[in-house]
């Protein structure tokens, strides 16, 4: 008959010390938060003809950065809110947080200019901000990543440009799902008081950059494989006008002549 030792008999008690993982749940929400919008905006139902928009918001980035007078950026600001009164509460929030941190960034880097006497055009720079951030918001929340891509290849944007954005946009979702999986295991296996945490960031980022490595070889050998050359042709379909494309067009011209009425033709 096989006897177990005293010390096998004895029940034990552990009782781990209480400690703090907040930065792994927090890091983990925040990349989570991450890929849901990634994919909702991969998903995205489309207003219009995404060429058609991406060529309407570039030119009007042009015609902000090139304005002079406060009267057209009150223009454009009117036309901007009354498209972002059309987005849901919670996606308005967000892009009005981010465009409001860039205009506040942007007015710390210009505010010791007030002190040069340059202040009527300096304060002008954080309302180009403001409303270039918010005409790119508006871009992307009513067209998809690769209709966008699709529209740059139209426009005949390098080869190159077009693999590097399409690239890093799936890169970014596949990294991320593989983040998110080293969180959990690291959260679940997070038992007791760790005093070094950043050790365990660092791992779990090391883990990630080899992972990432093979990755890419991986892309590599599977391009190589089904003979990809680095080219995307242009497609050649035709395309119909819809009724937000109209809508593009009449804004369009109504910003195109108030920039040359403000802005080019003499007072």
């Amino acid at each position: 008959m096989l006897t177990l030792p005293d010390w096998a008999c004895q029940d034990e008690v552990y009782a781990p010390d209480r400690d703090r993982d907040y930065y792994i749940t927090r890091s983990l929400l925040r990349l989570m938060l991450v890929l849901q919008a990634l994919r909702q905006q991969a998903s995205r139902k489309q207003h219009g003809t995404a060429l058609l928009g991406l060529v309407y918001t570039l030119l009007l980035i042009l015609s902000l950065v090139l304005a002079r007078h406060s009267a057209y950026l009150w223009a454009v600001g009117a036309g901007e809110a009354v498209l972002l009164c059309l987005l849901p509460a919670r996606t308005l929030r967000q892009n009005l947080a981010g465009a409001l941190l860039a205009t506040l960034f942007c007015a710390a880097i210009v505010l010791p200019a007030l002190w040069l006497g340059n202040g009527q055009h300096v304060l002008l720079l954080p309302a180009k901000t403001f409303l270039t951030v918010t005409a790119l918001n508006l871009l992307q929340e009513n067209f998809a990543w690769h209709s966008l891509t699709h529209a740059c290849r139209q426009l005949h944007v390098p080869n190159i440009a077009i693999f590097l954005l399409d690239t890093t946009l799936r890169y970014i979702v596949l990294l991320g799902e593989e983040a998110a999986q080293l969180l959990t295991a690291l959260k679940m296996r997070s038992i007791g008081h760790n005093t070094h945490k950043s050790r365990a960031i660092g791992g779990l980022l090391g883990v990630l950059l080899l992972r990432s490595q093979r990755m890419s070889l991986d892309m590599y050998d599977a391009m190589r494989c089904r003979c990809f050359t680095g080219d995307y042709p242009a497609p050649s379909s035709s395309w119909q006008l819809q009724r937000y494309d109209l809508l593009l067009l009449l804004l369009a011209l109504i910003y195109m002549y108030l920039f040359l009425r403000l802005e080019v033709l003499p007072q």
